[in-house]
């Protein structure tokens, strides 16, 4: 794998923002878009595991949805106009979306909080929202993916599960792979890099399209 040591003549810009508050995630694509004109891969790779207690971002939402899933919904949308037919946007998810299921009347969980519940659903936003986006995109946009890198083992793993998981580097892999190897299809779930079928609810165009809607009107101000 390439590194910024092996990169050769690479041109390297590190931009930081923090995903709890939206108006610096369109400072952040506002800053990327000045950087480049062509954008060939976006990985959506923030995450947080559930809070203990419900927890409210700056902007007034549950706070391991916004920076799993809003956040990412919203720095894709302002980075669509540089985002090529041949790139490519991977929504780094997990499998425990498989686990719950996830009413769009209350993303915000204020009904039945619990930290898994919330960092669950909050990928379970992820997956859905590739297919949606290639439902949108096709077949002139880039091709999108959300996958499950594996379990591994990161403090983020070890705030909400007693497991051991593998080596990070495993799950970079994963990431790498999904930005670089060809898809099955777009919009795919892909797990510890073999495809594999996403939750039953992902797959219902009627969910989906729910989930968009409220979505979209949580980010209005901000798109």
């Amino acid at each position: 794998m390439a590194t910024v040591s092996t990169a050769g003549n690479a041109e390297l810009h590190y931009v930081q923002d923090d995903f709890d508050d939206l108006d610096q995630v369109v400072a952040l694509a506002a800053r990327v878009r000045g950087l480049t004109d062509t954008v060939d891969v976006l990985a959506n790779n923030a995450g947080r595991p559930g809070a203990e207690r419900c927890t409210l971002s700056r902007n007034g939402y549950e706070a391991t949805l916004q920076t799993n899933y809003l956040a990412a919904f919203l720095l894709t949308h302002h980075l669509a106009p540089v985002l090529p037919s041949g790139g490519r946007v991977v929504h780094v998810a997990s499998a425990t979306h498989l686990s719950v299921a996830l009413d769009p009347d209350d993303i915000g969980l204020e009904h039945g909080y619990s930290p898994v519940r919330a960092y669950a659903t909050s990928e379970l936003g992820m997956v859905a929202h590739a297919v949606t986006q290639t439902e949108e995109w096709r077949p002139d946009g880039p091709q999108i993916a959300s996958i499950s890198p594996n379990v591994i083992s990161t403090r983020l793993l070890h705030a909400m599960f007693a497991v051991r998981g593998a080596a990070p580097e495993h799950g970079a892999r994963n990431v790498v792979d999904a930005a670089t190897r060809p898809l099955p299809s777009s919009g795919a779930y892909i797990d510890d890099g073999r495809p594999a079928d996403p939750s039953a609810q992902v797959q219902d165009p009627g969910f989906r399209r729910r989930l968009h809607r409220v979505t979209s009107r949580f980010l209005a101000a901000w798109t």
